[in-house]
């Protein structure tokens, strides 16, 4: 089977594909049934230019349809096979995305039956007619060189007759008009040619040998003939300005044929100087156009070469592990313009001119395949990236409206990082997912400064309350009071108790000087220690109680303290029931000792803790 029409041969194809390509390629074999000489191998009429690269199967159809009214059959026959085989390239490939969603969706791909497709019969209707009448015009063609064979060969047999009958006008008009008739038939088939002409010359020449009569006619056609072999002449010599060599050997094969045809000329040696003359012209011409012929041929195996090399560069390319959009986005430049180089190089040898091109068609169609699947995969995962990116924006919009601050910061500086992580989505969604993001994350983070803002304002007003605290504090160990001094006290801490935040780097500094002179009162009044550790405990109590959710915090502090207790108690116990198993020891009393101080500082830390709840509930009581 041939490159052009091994396409259709596939498993997929039903029984009405496969009546067709036979059908095709019977009608194929007749059109490429050309007369060969060795001229035939370069092709001098222009070749086909057109890029089909973008063509649809309806651009293939349109031009179909118009290839039936090309003026040249063959050309139009050349470009009519050379889209035929791109035509079935194409519903190769759309074919094979059928069967790929057929399986995809969990069907048996013998299964698969195509759909009927409209432009693929109309194409392949049009295609068939074509080829259709170029064989007819073949079958026509053969036809009327065996009816001029017939003809030429009647035309001797008459000529055979008359050769031999008595001299007469009428017998040598009949001579001149059946030499005249021979010369308006046209091509006989090639294999009788030499035959015909041989038999022509010899009755010709019989006759006039036999026959005296109308010398002066006869010398007067002869004369003429030799004219006309003159002209002959000349128009051999002016094909060396003809740049078509295969228009120059068909003209010169058609000179060839009216000078046999033009009848004997005047004279042996005449005939002889003429013929050699016409021999002389016709052999320079010859060797001329098969030198330049030569040229051709070197300069077309030239041209493979280059071709070989731009065929290497493509394959290679399918070679090269391309891993993002930029990769193949060069790359597919690169062929683009190694494409429009292969375009500027001139033919190739007839011979392997659809070889090469397949060659150079099929690296370029697998790198587009390669492309077409690392897109369609991409996009897969750039949808994928997508419905990520989303969830991040709604998990951004909810942390937007948040109060807790450094909490939320670092929630959104961990979506940020997430996002960074996540591929490309679609370029038509891109600036407007990336603009849903980056607003709410904006959002919060300006609230974010706006409420630090107020808050540090706050902070530095809360310093300069508590510093005048501290200072009022102090002022009070001028009071010689006690009572008073303790009252005043008391509504100093409340206050500084309700004060707020204040800046962190001066909160541990405020601190310490509060601390230092509440102290400085109790020291100088001799208020006892427990009293002064109660007194603080109710001013924690305070703390607690004038902030955010003061009562739970209190309940907290409750469980806290009894959560201690428990353990203290369980560990009292323990430590008791130990004493006796220590008394066996060697050194019973100095174990005994070490567990009763334990168990001491345990009473005593019980007897702090039973305190704070009592001071708790009396807290509660007194609210």
């Amino acid at each position: 089977m041939t490159e052009t029409n091994k396409h259709l041969n596939d498993p997929q194809l039903d029984a009405n594909d496969q009546a067709l390509e036979n059908k095709l390629v019977s009608l194929e074999k007749i059109g490429d049934a050309e007369d060969h000489d060795e001229f035939s191998e370069v092709e001098e009429e222009k070749r086909d230019q057109t890029d089909y690269s973008g063509f649809t199967k309806t651009d293939f159809l349109e031009k179909a349809e118009q290839l039936v009214f090309h003026p040249n059959i063959k050309e139009a026959h050349d470009i009519f096979k050379k889209i035929r085989v791109l035509f079935d390239d194409a519903i190769k490939a759309e074919r094979a995305v059928l069967v790929k969603t057929w399986a995809d969706e969990g069907n048996e791909v013998r299964e698969f039956k195509p759909p009927y497709d409209e432009v693929k019969e109309k194409f392949y209707k049009v295609y068939t007619s074509f080829l259709e009448k170029r064989a007819e015009e073949k079958k026509q063609a053969e036809l009327e060189k065996q009816k001029n064979y017939m003809a030429k060969k009647s035309i001797i047999e008459r000529l055979k007759v008359l050769s031999s009958e008595d001299e007469t006008e009428s017998v040598f008009k009949e001579v001149l008009e059946l030499q005249k008739q021979w010369r308006q038939i046209r091509t006989v088939p090639r294999e009788h040619m030499q035959e015909l002409w041989e038999n022509y010359r010899f009755f010709l020449d019989k006759f006039y040998d036999n026959h005296a009569i109308n010398n002066e006619l006869k010398e007067k056609d002869r004369q003429k003939n030799l004219e006309i072999k003159i002209e002959l002449i000349k128009k051999v010599s002016t094909l060396q300005e003809e740049k078509s060599i295969k228009k120059a050997h068909i003209l010169l094969n058609k000179y060839h044929e009216e000078f046999k045809n033009a009848g004997p000329v005047p004279g042996k040696d005449v005939a002889e100087e003429i013929w050699k003359r016409f021999k002389e012209a016709s052999d320079q011409i010859l060797n001329d156009k098969r030198q330049a012929l030569e040229l051709i041929k070197v300069k077309r195996n030239e041209n493979l070469e280059l071709k070989k090399v731009l065929c290497e560069k493509v394959e290679h390319m399918n070679q090269l592990p391309l891993t993002s959009p930029k990769q193949w986005k060069d790359k597919g430049e690169e062929i683009t313009a190694i494409f429009a180089e292969w375009k500027t190089i001139g033919p190739v040898p007839e011979s392997v001119n659809d070889q090469i091109w397949k060659r150079f068609r099929d690296a370029q169609a697998v790198f587009n395949t390669n492309k077409k699947q690392f897109f369609e995969t991409l996009n897969s995962g750039k949808e994928k990236n997508l419905a990520l990116k989303i969830a991040l924006c709604e998990e951004a919009e909810k942390a937007a409206e948040s109060t807790q601050y450094d909490a939320t910061a670092k929630l959104l500086i961990s979506l940020q990082e997430k996002w960074k992580s996540i591929g490309p989505v679609h370029e038509s969604k891109n600036e407007e997912i990336w603009l849903r993001f980056r607003s709410a994350c904006d959002k919060f983070f300006k609230r974010k400064e706006e409420f630090y803002k107020v808050k540090n304002v706050g902070e530095k007003e809360n310093q300069v309350v508590k510093e005048r605290i501290i200072a009022d504090v102090t002022k009070l160990m001028e009071n010689e009071e006690m009572n008073s001094s303790f009252e005043q006290l008391k509504t100093l801490q409340k206050e500084w108790n309700s004060v707020g935040f204040v800046p962190i780097k001066v909160k541990g500094d405020l601190q310490n000087k509060y601390s230092k002179a509440v102290d400085a009162i109790y020291k100088k009044f001799k208020q006892s220690a427990d009293e002064n550790k109660a007194f603080r405990f109710k001013e924690h109590l305070e703390t607690l109680s004038t902030a955010p959710n003061g009562d739970d915090k209190i309940r907290y502090e409750e469980r806290q303290i009894n959560d201690k207790l428990r353990a203290l108690r369980d560990d009292a116990a323990t430590l008791k029931n130990n004493i006796e198993f220590f008394a066996k020891s060697k050194n019973a009393d100095a174990l005994r000792k070490q567990i009763e101080q334990k168990i001491e500082v345990a009473n005593q830390q019980i007897a702090k803790l039973q305190e704070e709840l009592k001071l708790i509930q009396s807290y509660r009581n007194s609210r």
